[in-house]
């Protein structure tokens, strides 16, 4: 979306996303049918319940089996509509993360660069001890000021987002390998004046999409009559 600010661009993608998820519900699943699931299900619960304080044990394994084709019924025609929301959802993630995820910059090869919306600028990287220090010459002047110089974990503005020094990491999630003379620069979509716990006050694009999406998504399904 040229012209518009990386922040807007996300919240505009959060809500479309989250109304196309709400279509495809609606228009994939019968309402009246899941509702009467649902009521089901709530109907022979209770009755089971009923039937376990009387100590009818015979009448309680017959509740939970019709509250079992109850679910099951629900479960199906949620089929469906999960797995195209499903093959919307990646489709959208890798291209959001493509272009949202920030800039990474390999500083074992020469002429190393920070580069974004078109422009170039000529980059620095030194470690200390567990520390990453990383420059960016924005005036092009050749050297790197206390302005352009960020230590790990400092976030600074430029064209229209926020960026945070990170180090590149490589593998599996859950044991991830930090790749040696490399640098992150982690775009930050959304700066909020309180901070979230485990995430801070800046938001990446998928934090600043998760938290918009979700309450995005009921409201479009309560507003279009989608179970």
């Amino acid at each position: 979306m040229n012209g518009l600010s990386p922040f807007l661009t996300i919240t505009l993608i959060s809500v479309g996303l989250s109304l196309l998820i709400a279509l495809i519900y609606r228009l994939l699943t019968k309402p009246e049918a899941i509702r009467k699931s649902k009521e089901d299900m709530k109907f022979y619960k209770e009755k089971m319940a009923q039937a376990n304080k009387a100590g009818d044990k015979a009448k309680s394994a017959e509740y939970a089996s019709e509250m079992l084709k109850a679910s099951q019924v629900q479960f199906r025609m949620n089929m469906r509509p999960m797995m195209a929301s499903m093959a919307v959802f990646v489709l959208i993630l890798g291209w959001l993360s493509s272009d949202f995820g920030g800039v990474a910059v390999d500083f074992s090869k020469p002429g190393a660069s920070f580069a974004y919306g078109g422009e170039s600028f000529n980059a620095s990287y030194q470690k200390t001890n567990t520390t990453i220090v990383a420059g960016v010459d924005f005036d092009g002047d050749g050297a790197f000021s206390p302005a352009e110089t960020f230590a790990q974990g400092d976030v600074f503005e430029y064209m229209g987002a926020y960026w945070r020094v990170a180090p590149v990491t490589e593998g599996f999630f859950l044991a991830p390998t930090v790749k040696p003379d490399a640098v992150h620069f982690e775009m930050l979509v959304a700066s909020l004046p309180f901070a979230i716990p485990f995430l801070g006050s800046y938001l990446s694009w998928f934090w600043w999409y998760v938290l918009l999406s979700a309450p995005a998504t009921i409201v479009f399904r309560k507003a279009l009559g989608a179970e």
